[in-house]
């Protein structure tokens, strides 16, 4: 009983922690923000030629902390060109309203779920969703370009690689960005035990296919120089032969 206690209390107090985060960080071109909510969650910003590019948006207080982010490296809202969207839990998507100008990019299985129009599939994010209708775009507020298979964006002479990992939702995505790839949901840490694991069940629509897509995409973006892996809630890692073993252990 007190080891259970224990661990309630790491959660507790480990609710905003972050991991590894100093590779990411030292790009001059980035930035990233970590928002509130029962975890934090993270929004990364970068420069290119062609504008400026986000994975994810937040949750609590997003569009703040976005703008205040923004400004570090000389930008605003106005400058983002494009959202890369890991998935649609409401988590991740808080800062959508200030960012509308955008092109957003997801995954195909993620679109509906991204408008509303569907439920999400797993048990106790569509319940706290019927209880708390999160704010999400509908399809007139926002542009949103879909992928089916792995596909290849470019914004001016940055190339940026994306990949459906479904599992966590039925259209998970991951973004490899110079190096770092950013894994959404799709990569979990745990808060009380350390390292990283396969997404969480009770958050996941189909944990097994979420396990299989996430050794699968590891071993997909490995040859394009995946160096750093990152979760949503701010835990990253550096990539090696270990860190897939481990990940892919049942």
């Amino acid at each position: 009983m007190r080891r259970i206690g224990l661990a309630v209390l790491a959660v507790i107090a480990c609710g905003g922690c972050t991991h590894g985060l100093d590779a990411v960080a030292a790009d001059p071109a980035a930035t990233l923000a970590t928002t509130g909510g029962p975890s934090r969650s993270m929004i990364y910003a970068r420069r290119t030629p062609a504008g400026v590019i986000l994975v994810d948006l937040g949750w609590f207080d997003a569009r703040a902390a976005l703008r205040r982010r923004l400004a570090s490296i000389g930008a605003r809202p106005e400058d983002v060109v494009a959202v890369l969207v890991t998935h649609s839990h409401r988590d991740h998507v808080g800062g959508w309203r200030a960012v509308t100008g955008a092109r957003f990019f997801a995954a195909d299985g993620e679109l509906e779920l991204l408008h509303g129009r569907r439920e999400h599939g797993a048990w106790l994010v569509r319940w706290g969703d019927r209880l708390w209708r999160p704010d999400l775009p509908e399809a007139g507020e926002i542009r949103v370009r879909t992928f089916a298979s792995d596909t290849v964006l470019t914004f001016g002479s940055d190339t940026v690689y994306a990949f459906p990992v479904p599992g966590h939702t039925a259209g998970s995505a991951a973004y490899l960005i110079d190096g770092v790839l950013f894994l959404g949901d799709g990569l979990s840490h745990s808060r009380v035990f350390g390292g990283f694991r396969p997404p969480v069940g009770r958050y996941s629509e189909d944990p097994l296919r979420a396990r299989r897509s996430l050794t699968s995409v590891l071993r997909r973006a490995r040859p394009l120089g995946v160096e750093t892996v990152c979760t949503a809630h701010a835990n990253c890692a550096p990539f090696d032969d270990k860190f897939l073993l481990d990940v892919s252990e049942p």
